[in-house]
């Protein structure tokens, strides 16, 4: 597989917008973490209504799947435009990727899992095998 294609989109809501958007932002996500060649999908949330959503692919043409996907199109796309007031996408290669450790609550060791990316991993600790705590899907 050739390096990871990072997809970065920022958005910066409008009140009105923000409460618009929320009843779609579930959705949102699962949608793009079914799209074929979608690695991760996460969303951070700032102050001021500030959002980014950080999207990790096989390939660009996956990207294209997703900006094809039919709520895509037809809610989030026309949404954006009238909710939010500012708006940023970004491509980069991902050509290095670090583990990604967390802290066992049981025993305390760090434990590591690659790539990085997978906020899903690692999932048990490495030393007493106690699961450890994950994101929501």
């Amino acid at each position: 597989m050739s390096a990871p294609l990072l997809v970065v989109a920022e958005f910066v809501f409008s009140e009105a917008g923000e409460s618009e958007f929320l009843p779609h932002m579930d959705r949102t996500l699962q949608e793009v973490r079914d799209t074929p060649g979608c690695l991760q999908a996460v969303v951070w949330r700032r102050m001021g209504r500030r959002y980014q959503f950080s999207t990790l692919w096989t390939e660009a043409q996956n990207v294209a799947t997703w900006v094809e996907n039919e709520f895509h199109r037809s809610v989030l796309m026309p949404g954006f435009r009238a909710w939010c007031t500012e708006g940023c996408f970004g491509e980069y290669r991902l050509e290095t990727d670090h583990q990604r450790a967390r802290r066992c609550p049981s025993c305390g060791r760090w434990s590591q899992a690659l790539p990085g990316w997978n906020e899903q991993q690692p999932s048990r600790c490495g030393k007493c095998e106690a699961p450890l705590d994950l994101p929501e899907a």
